[in-house]
């Protein structure tokens, strides 16, 4: 498997083995643990029964720069994909050219590629939002993994009960159609993950957001984008900082979607 990258003028490529648990590629390496300091208590007993049954499972760790894609459409099956630190961007691409964010997936979160067997989906993109690193794990070998870990077990239920949740916002926004509706969640969402209060009580996004990067996450286009961005902005509830910088007041954003949201 590879991973490819774009930076604007260059393209670069990280190979990736696809056994993880057996073979180390040169850019990257095996986790000796899921937490960095974290003790796992065990007796003799069980490390004998453990190394008896089967051998460790070893994931490997693949750091990630932000815009760098990790898998795509046909790409990334039969593994699993944890992120460590950073966030991930997991998205599809419309028939109609257009692409609509299925989440913004922080620490601790686990990600797949889609199941393409049955002809119907159309496979996902994964990118880093901003510089990240994941671990990846071959699917047979998950279970393993969590049972060694009692500590990833307790992050991937976290991680997916905020996946569910994500996705059926998601589910509620497009019945709604409504893209106002939807930009002001993802402003949210943003502001939740990479936001720094400022000083007349707003949350700035330390995050470079273009019109047509934030149409890319909302499923809509940049025109369109511009149009709700400068309504919310005369409505107080996003303020400019400049070039490609936000503000956001997540209080009343909140309160705008949800109103939107009942009037529907």
């Amino acid at each position: 498997m590879k991973f490819a990258a774009r930076d604007g003028m260059s393209s670069r490529t990280l190979a990736y083995t696809a056994s993880p648990s057996t073979r180390t590629p040169s850019e990257t390496h095996a986790a000796p643990g899921w937490f960095t300091g974290a003790q796992r208590v065990s007796t003799p007993a069980t490390e004998e029964r453990t190394h008896a049954e089967r051998p460790r499972v070893k994931p490997t760790t693949q750091n990630v720069l932000r815009g760098q894609e990790i898998f795509t459409p046909g790409t990334g099956h039969g593994l699993v994909y944890i992120v460590r630190s950073g966030t991930i961007r997991l998205y599809k691409v419309l028939p109609d050219g257009r692409s609509i964010n299925l989440g913004l997936l922080g620490p601790n979160t686990i990600f797949t590629q889609e199941e393409t067997a049955d002809g119907i989906a159309s496979g996902s993109i994964a990118e880093a939002l901003v510089d990240s690193t994941v671990s990846i794990v071959e699917a047979s070998s998950l279970a393993a993994l969590i049972e060694e870990s009692p500590e990833l077990a307790a992050a991937v239920v976290a991680g997916m009960t905020r996946r569910i949740t994500e996705l059926q916002t998601l589910v509620e926004h497009l019945l709604v159609r409504d893209t106002a509706v939807r930009l002001a969640t993802t402003l949210m969402q943003l502001a939740g993950r990479f936001g720094r209060p400022t000083a007349d009580g707003m949350t700035a996004i330390a995050l470079p957001l273009t019109h047509q990067g934030l149409a890319n996450m909302i499923g809509s286009n940049r025109v369109t984008v511009t149009r709700k961005l400068l309504e919310l902005q005369e409505a107080g509830y996003v303020r400019s900082l400049g070039r490609n910088a936000l503000a956001v007041n997540i209080d009343q954003l909140r309160e705008f979607a949800q109103a939107a949201s009942e009037t529907k």
